[in-house]
């Protein structure tokens, strides 16, 4: 005699009306990782866009040529919580994830003057933007400090090389007037006045101080502020030196090259080759020579050295494949090594390898999300069909790729804080 178990048909619809509501819970409590990655400012087909990343939907912010400056503001990146603008030469954009349009306004350029495609940059509130213009008679140059939400012009100072974006100091995140904010550019030679070398000028606007150090005539191609308020020039690219007596920001050892130091100035990446302490006579040398990413203390003239990262020197072809990229708040960094994607983060003084199957070329360089979790970077892996493929790596999730197919290019802006 067989046992049976029977069940009413009440018991069997509630047991699947509850089965059912389960998996309705999971699908909304426990999305997939692309469900809830959020949405990127992008530039491609001559346009700047908002990118949702899980769809690849676009909404336009508005035109932009290959040839145009992109200057997203803090507010794109989630640096402050102002407006996200972006700034595409002298046309201003507003930036509204689904919004159906985009507010557009020009930069005050002002009567007698012209724009001239001058490097642009943003205060750290996210408040301000500096720019430079030219006289149209005179062709003599003048930086404007524009604050976009009341639409005025704070700040003007004459004769200022357009080609070299401004610098702040952290204390500008508190406002132009906030003690210690100081501005960072460099003057052109007063020609009326039979100069020959150019200057650097510190100017505080809360006090109207300003400060003065003469420059060679030799090019420079980046200013910053060191952390205690000394101005900063790289000559060459990334390579920075004091502005008050030209020495340079930082101690390396000889031998070692420059990877790239912190955008606060307050620590430096290098490279150097380095032969393993346990290394007996016998072993092979390719075992025994490595390739060591170091990290220091800027401002120390004996700084304590720490090895982040290490591979075998007879695999290496170019050392660093690029230039470490910091996180925002400047307490981490990604850089890649031979198809590897490697962070750092500098409370825990640990690196992890976030992504491996890199083997192509970098199209457009790691962008952070707002939460600093994830990066967002294209290569040109588009498996044969396309130089462009978009990939999201955040370590506690599966990554995302998606290819993108265009033939005028695509460049990760801003991850916007949605």
């Amino acid at each position: 005699m067989v046992n049976t178990i029977t069940t009413s048909p009440w018991r069997n619809f509630l047991f699947w009306t509850g089965a059912i509501l389960l998996i309705v819970l999971a699908t909304v409590f426990y999305q997939p990782a692309a469900a809830k990655t959020g949405s990127l400012l992008v530039w491609t087909r001559d346009r700047v866009y908002v990118m949702d990343i899980d769809t690849l939907n676009l909404e336009r912010v508005g035109p932009a040529t290959a040839q145009e400056s992109i200057t997203p503001s803090p507010g794109c990146l989630g640096q402050t919580t102002g407006p996200c603008w972006v700034v595409v030469s002298e046309r201003l954009y507003t930036v509204a994830a689904g919004a159906s349009d985009s507010g557009q306004a020009r930069l005050p350029i002002g009567d007698g003057y012209r724009w001239i495609d001058s490097a642009v940059s943003w205060s750290p509130d996210g408040l301000h933007l500096a720019y430079t213009v030219a006289d149209r008679q005179s062709n003599q140059t003048e930086l404007r400090v524009y604050n976009p939400a009341t639409q005025e012009v704070k700040i003007k100072a004459a004769n200022v090389d357009p080609t070299m974006a401004v610098a702040w100091t952290g204390a500008c995140a508190e406002g132009l007037n906030a003690a210690g904010c100081k501005l960072g550019y460099k003057q052109k030679p007063n020609q009326a006045e039979n100069e020959i070398f150019p200057w650097l000028i510190g100017f505080e606007p809360a006090t109207g101080a300003v400060e003065k150090w003469p420059l060679s005539t030799e090019e420079i191609f980046e200013l910053r502020w060191s952390p205690d308020d000394v101005l900063l020039y790289s000559q060459p690219k990334r390579f920075f030196r004091s502005s008050v007596d030209h020495a340079p920001a930082y101690h390396i050892p000889p031998g070692s090259q420059l990877a790239n130091m912190s955008p606060d100035a307050r620590y430096t990446l290098y490279y150097q080759p380095f032969r393993l302490k346990d290394c007996q006579p016998e072993n092979d040398q390719d075992d025994c020579l490595h390739l060591g990413v170091w990290l220091i203390p800027a401002q120390e003239l004996d700084p304590d050295k720490e090895l982040i990262y290490s591979a075998k020197l007879g695999e290496q072809d170019q050392g660093l494949n690029f230039i470490p990229i910091w996180s925002p708040k400047d307490d981490a960094f990604v850089f890649f090594q031979e198809g590897q994607l490697i962070y750092y983060d500098l409370a825990e003084g640990e690196a992890t390898i976030w992504y491996r199957s890199i083997n192509g070329k970098l199209r457009s360089i790691p962008v952070f999300s707002p939460n600093e979790e994830a990066v967002a970077f294209v290569d040109d892996e588009g498996r044969g069909f396309s130089e462009y493929r978009l990939v999201i790596v955040n370590p506690k999730l599966q990554p995302v790729e998606h290819i993108i197919e265009t033939d005028s290019g695509f460049k990760v802006l801003a991850w916007l804080p949605n």
